[in-house]
């Protein structure tokens, strides 16, 4: 019989607290914002920007993607029109009840965005530090050659989890994890992921980067200086591409969404004063 590469995330009952299933919240009816989390993250992370546009008199709706919260086992058998299609229905379903209907997306999210946009209309956008450079210019370059080599990754075949970056990031994506239980570290260095998601991301990014360059929707980019995930340099290629677009550079980390960043009050004015216009 075929073994199930992902029983141990299974097993593991990841994301089961309300906080990462989709949400919505009522405003005043006229105008709603479909929010669009990131790679690997839930609607628990556009909660706090959520609940900001909410208290401005937004409607708010976030979406979960397929494959992401509860359902990460699933990921790597997605694909990224699963992602456009999930967010074109959140669209078309705030389109119904709401005259004016904006899309704020983060990281990934925000590369779907530009995306799921193409297709369907929006009053205006927002990308939070739009990951649309799969592993920057040579990497993009050279991925078909490094897929065929390498069929299946293991991101933390030689993980020391004593490290305090690694631990940290582990734990972001996989926030329940028991980091110090040897059972859990050797199944985590065993873990493979198929390249066929790598090569989703990268088809994301390359799609989103040409949706760019054919859009005419009102849109605002933010970039944080200090980003680790996103290199300013690409969203400058980015916001080139897109029209009009306009760039708000802020001394930030890439948790554009998240109030424990010192530019989140910084982040709300500008993401507020934009949609106002």
């Amino acid at each position: 019989m075929p073994t199930d590469r992902y029983a141990f995330l299974r097993s593991l009952d990841l994301f089961s607290e309300p906080r990462h299933q989709p949400f919505r919240l009522d405003g005043d009816g006229s105008r709603v914002a479909v929010l669009v989390h990131g790679f690997p993250g839930t609607p628990a992370d556009m909660r706090p920007l959520g609940d900001a546009l909410h208290d401005a008199g937004w409607s708010v709706v976030a979406p979960l993607l397929p494959g992401f919260g509860p359902e990460i086992a699933t990921l790597p058998e997605r694909t990224h029109s699963e992602w456009r299609n999930a967010i074109q229905a959140a669209i078309v379903e705030a389109r119904a009840t709401h005259r004016r209907v904006v899309l704020v997306g983060h990281a990934l999210g925000a590369t779907l965005a530009l995306l799921a946009t193409e297709r369907e209309q929006v009053d205006a956008q927002v990308l939070l530090a739009p990951y649309w450079r799969f592993g920057g210019s040579i990497k993009s370059t050279l991925w078909p050659v490094l897929r065929l080599w390498a069929g299946r990754w293991k991101p933390l075949g030689n993980a020391n989890f004593d490290d305090e970056r690694i631990r940290s990031g582990v734990l972001r994506i996989l926030p329940d994890l028991d980091l110090d239980d040897a059972t859990v570290r050797e199944e985590l260095r065993r873990f493979t992921v198929p390249t066929q998601l790598l090569d989703e991301l990268r088809r994301t990014g390359g799609g989103a980067r040409k949706a760019g360059g054919r859009s005419s929707t009102k849109t605002l980019i933010v970039q944080g200086l200090r980003d680790e995930m996103v290199q300013p340099k690409d969203t400058d290629a980015l916001l080139k591409a897109i029209a009009g677009a306009k760039l708000e550079l802020l001394d930030a980390t890439h948790n554009l969404t998240s109030p424990t960043d010192g530019a989140w009050d910084r982040v709300m004015r500008a993401v507020l004063g934009f949609l106002d216009e």
